[in-house]
């Protein structure tokens, strides 16, 4: 049975413990175009992410309610072999999930704190925000899928 709030004091409590409850379930601090960057990433066929092993180990999703289904290959010739990246390829609604888990890991509340792998998933996030900003529909069907680079090696310094 539901009682009605009659007092003020009543009120007022109940109005801060909805006030609580919500701040507390902000769970993140999307950056600005966060969600049309999700409708926008569904919409592609494939899409591939290349980046340290371990940067791909650090923030990809756990198994469970954003799992994201892909195809990990190491790069094993050409000019970017040998520097211990992967190729991670994935469908549009595997990104999705994939941009909501490096969301909430890279743009914690601060009620929330950091976690463990928040600048490992700002990195990410940074690298491939833009990009799939700038993606733009196919014109052909010979259009590449898109391609998101992460490598940061530093030059040898002699």
């Amino acid at each position: 049975m539901k009682l009605p709030l009659t007092s003020p004091v009543q009120r007022l409590a109940g109005a801060g413990a909805m006030v609580a409850v919500l701040m507390l379930t902000g769970c993140t601090q999307s950056p600005a175009g966060h969600d049309e960057r999700l409708s926008k990433a569904a919409g592609l066929a494939r899409v591939t992410l290349v980046c340290p092993k371990g940067l791909w180990e650090e923030t990809k999703p756990p198994k469970g309610a954003n799992e994201v289904k892909a195809k990990v290959s190491e790069i094993a010739s050409g000019p970017r072999s040998g520097r211990g990246l992967v190729r991670v390829t994935m469908t549009g609604t595997d990104l999705v999930s994939y941009l909501k888990e490096l969301d909430y890991n890279a743009h914690p509340s601060k009620w929330n704190g950091e976690k463990d792998n928040t600048a490992a998933s700002r990195r990410v996030y940074d690298a491939v925000a833009p990009a799939i900003d700038k993606i733009e529909a196919a014109t052909s069907p010979d259009d590449p899928e898109p391609q998101i680079i992460i490598d940061d090696t530093i030059k040898d310094m002699k």
